[in-house]
């Protein structure tokens, strides 16, 4: 046998999540698929990360075993010949058989992206979360301009109390069967203008390890401190107590982007 890995992007609109599941269109289901159409036999695609129905990628990292030995160049031309459009594998390297990038990810990159603004951007409704006048922070009026919609300075000021080693019991989904919750975020940068426009900001977070709808709720919870919906220690606090009440929304999925997935061990 010989072992694949490889770099995956994906528009994660029409697939259910990475994670196979039965009648439902999913990330690893496609690039199983795909992989037995050049191996000639089903092979198990490992994921270095989950990603929830909706979530995009750019550099998820996957592998798989197959008992044909085919050059890394045509392994990239074959599956991408074999996959749609909204699924691409980017670069494909040689491992031992067996490799499972999932215990060799030292680090992860995500982006969240959200656009400011009175009107919705078609081109964006699957890529970003809008946040209309109905979600601008209180001001006289209606909102005009992209600052009106968000605190920024508050907002970063929340985003520097999780920075480092801490427990982020609260900042997990209620499904989340995991009991130890200590992870470590390396930054929480928020990026506004982004891309040279005004009405979008991202937010990157780079950590060692997430839990299940841990970005997100960051996300939304530093969109809430924003709003003046909640202040700025909220996060702090809510380490410290490890009530999910303390932290706030948890964002949409359509605007989450799995930037990059380190390998180190």
């Amino acid at each position: 046998m010989y072992g694949i890995r490889v770099v995956v992007s994906y528009d994660g609109t029409d697939f259910a999540g990475w994670q196979c599941q039965p009648n439902q269109r999913t990330v690893q289901t496609d690039l199983e698929a795909a992989v037995e159409t050049l191996a000639g036999q089903r092979s198990r695609v490992l994921g270095a990360s989950r990603t929830d129905s909706g979530v995009h990628a750019y550099g998820q990292i996957a592998a798989f075993d197959s008992p044909r030995d085919i050059p890394l160049f045509k392994w990239v031309r074959g599956l991408n010949g074999a996959l749609a459009y909204d699924l691409s594998v980017r670069d494909a390297v040689s491992v031992e058989p067996g490799y499972n990038p999932r215990y060799h990810a030292s680090g992860k990159t995500y982006r969240y992206l959200i656009h400011l603004g009175p009107t919705r951007d078609p081109m964006l409704r699957n890529r970003a979360w809008h946040l209309s006048h109905r979600r601008a922070r209180p001001c006289e009026g209606r909102p005009e301009k992209p600052e009106d919609w968000l605190d920024v300075e508050a907002m970063r000021a929340a985003a520097e109390t999780i920075v480092g080693e801490h427990d982020f019991r609260a900042f997990k989904a209620s499904r989340d069967p995991r009991e130890q919750t200590v992870r470590t975020l390396s930054r929480v940068d928020l990026i506004w203008p982004y891309q040279d426009r005004m009405d979008l900001m991202a937010m990157e977070i780079r950590g060692n390890a997430f839990l299940h709808n841990m970005v997100r709720i960051i996300a939304g919870t530093l969109v809430d401190v924003g709003r003046e919906y909640l202040p700025p220690d909220c996060m702090s606090r809510a380490i410290a107590s490890g009530e999910r009440d303390h932290v706030g929304q948890t964002a949409p999925a359509h605007g989450l982007y799995l930037v990059n997935i380190e390998l180190g061990r």
